[in-house]
Parts: structure tokens; sequence; C-alpha cells
């Protein structure tokens, strides 16, 4: 299936267009998140949460990032209606009234 990979004892030596990685060592990367999860981490934390478990954390930054996609396309909409490219505050509040 796959052939073997030789490795040598110094990789710093070995020319790196011979190194060869087996497709089994591949492996699903994701988006890396937008959010730092120690920011959300201490919302929640300045929220009542003792602890927050790293999978909580990683659920907060997605929810998080999907709610504030959604706010702004929404506030999007109400600047261009505007007749505005910019955003402002008032589209925002706006927005988060509607959702």
């Amino acid at each position: 299936m796959h052939s073997k990979t030789i490795l040598p004892a110094k990789l710093a030596d070995f020319p790196k267009r011979y190194l060869y990685v087996p497709i089994d060592f591949l492996f699903e990367v994701s988006k890396m998140a937008d959010l730092p999860i120690a920011a959300v981490v201490r919302i929640a934390k300045k929220n009542g949460a003792e602890r927050v478990g790293s999978d909580a954390a990683e659920a907060l930054v997605v929810k998080a990032e999907k709610y504030i996609a959604q706010l702004t396309k929404e506030a999007n909409k109400l600047a261009e209606h505007a007749g505005r490219k910019t955003i402002k505050k008032e589209d925002v509040d706006l927005a988060s009234k509607s959702n």
C-alpha cells in the first residue's frame, strides 16, 4: 500500500524534498478559531462559571463566532439599506433586537 519511510539519523542533514510523510500520519485540520479561547473562558468565568472544560470552551467559541457572524450579516443589511458601507453601532443594536 504505502512505501516504507526511511528516516536518517539526522533529519536536519536530509534534503527536505526527499522527506516522505505517510498518509497514515495525516489528520483533518479544522479551521482555527478567530476568537481566543482564553478570552471566552474569561467571559464565562466573569458570568459565574467556576471552571470551564476544554470541550465547553471550544463549543462556546464556535457558538460565539456563529452569533457574531449572523449579527454582522444582519447589521450589514441594515447599513446597506441606509445607503452606507460602514456598519454603525445603531445597526448592531437593531440587528441584536431582531435576533
